[in-house]
């Protein structure tokens, strides 16, 4: 019995060798043919580019505040309306002004009339000093009467030089009254469009607290966009780069710009505010720079306030070879290639040369050429099957 037990163990495993042999060799004549997924080089413009928000502003506003307090008593402008350097603004009640200055006046006037007094007082103690000298070289009047008519010079003198100080007081405190009579009349201090008249007739000011804003002028034949720049990308953007940008109201017009400038400090935006200082921000807030490209405004199109969005030229090909950045790899040593289909149906590991990548497209500088197909991934039949019926759905 373990004779025959032992005999029938190696046919048994020549059998089960045999068979699996057999399915081995039934299963790689049905291996599934692979289908590749490729994409054609060609030829196009490559830029890579920073989206980012802004907000347009005039380059020149200017906020026409009153340094008198009174009431406004006219008021000579709306919003919109277009001044011109020099233009009234607006009229504060002058009553207190005007009696300022002729307080000031009517003292300035009683100096000059005391002046006018002591100055003949001076004269006639100058007379009188001189006959006392002449007299006291012959002996023909005493020490004391010289003494005393040089003193009565020496006080006289004094008495001038006094009034002549109060004058100049008098004459100061007149200029000022007349300033401040001045202020009373608000003009403006530019060519613009007033954007903004935040008070209304027979309203007070008060110039003793804060400057009150009676309108702002802007001038809106240029204006300003402040670019919001991420922190992660701001090491990529600098002056003189182009942007195209497109505002909400006419989202297919794209405009043209240069950036100008880029703000050297932060501005944080944290629970939908804004912050500007230079001081160090929480960790949750955002982090933005502002970059600034002033535009041309001869239609009128830009709004103070309007919102763009901005797309920022970093680098750009034109009219390279290019194909779709999932087509090039990468070997460890860091040599790029791509696949290359070849007409028999076999794939090549190209090794090329890129250059400029945006993500989307990748340019390649030598290895291939327009027209060729690089391979960007591949499927098994059954791969293809099994992703065709999870397409379809259930059946019903």
């Amino acid at each position: 019995m373990k004779k025959r037990r032992a005999k029938a163990l190696p046919i048994l495993l020549i059998v089960i060798v045999v068979a699996a042999a057999g399915a081995w060799f039934a299963l790689s004549g049905k291996q599934d043919k692979v289908d590749y997924i490729t994409e054609t080089a060609r030829v196009a413009d490559i830029r890579k580019v920073v989206n980012a928000t802004g907000e347009v502003g005039a380059v020149q506003l200017v906020s026409v505040g009153a340094q008198a307090s009174g009431q406004i008593e006219k008021l000579y402008v709306s919003v919109g309306q277009q001044v011109r350097k020099g233009d009234p603004i607006a009229d504060i009640d002058s009553t207190t002004q005007r009696n300022d200055l002729d307080i000031n006046k009517a003292k300035l006037d009683t100096y000059q009339a005391q002046l006018a007094a002591k100055q003949v007082a001076l004269k006639v103690a100058q007379t009188q000093y001189n006959r006392e000298a002449q007299l006291r070289k012959t002996n023909s009047t005493s020490r004391e009467s010289l003494e005393d008519a040089e003193n009565a010079l020496a006080t006289a003198k004094a008495a001038v030089a006094e009034l002549e100080s109060q004058i100049r007081q008098a004459q100061i405190a007149v200029n000022t009254a007349e300033t401040n009579l001045g202020y009373t009349k608000i003009s403006a201090p530019l060519d613009g469009t007033v954007v903004a008249v935040p008070v209304e007739e027979g309203q007070t000011v008060n110039a003793n607290q804060t400057t009150p804003t009676i309108v702002q002028i802007a001038d809106l034949s240029h204006m300003e966009i402040k670019i919001e720049i991420a922190e992660g990308d701001i090491t990529q953007v600098k002056p003189g780069m182009t942007v195209d940008y497109t505002i909400l109201a006419e989202p297919g017009a794209t405009r043209r710009a240069v950036l100008d400038s880029i703000d050297p400090g932060l501005t944080t935006l944290s629970d939908g505010t804004y912050d500007t200082s230079s001081g160090s921000s929480s960790s949750d807030s955002a982090v933005y720079y502002y970059a600034k490209a002033v535009v041309p405004n001869p239609d009128g199109a830009l709004r103070i306030g309007m919102t763009t969005q901005n797309v920022i030229v970093v680098e750009s090909a034109d009219q390279v070879t290019a194909v779709p950045s999932i087509a090039v790899f990468t070997r460890p040593g860091g040599e790029d290639y791509v696949r290359l289909l070849r007409p028999d149906g076999s794939v090549e590991e190209r090794t090329v040369e890129t250059g400029l990548s945006n993500n989307m497209l990748t340019e390649i500088r030598s290895g291939l050429q327009a027209g060729d197909r690089v391979v960007s991934a591949q499927m098994t039949q059954a791969e293809a099957a099994a992703r065709a019926g999870s397409m379809r759905g259930p059946r019903r």
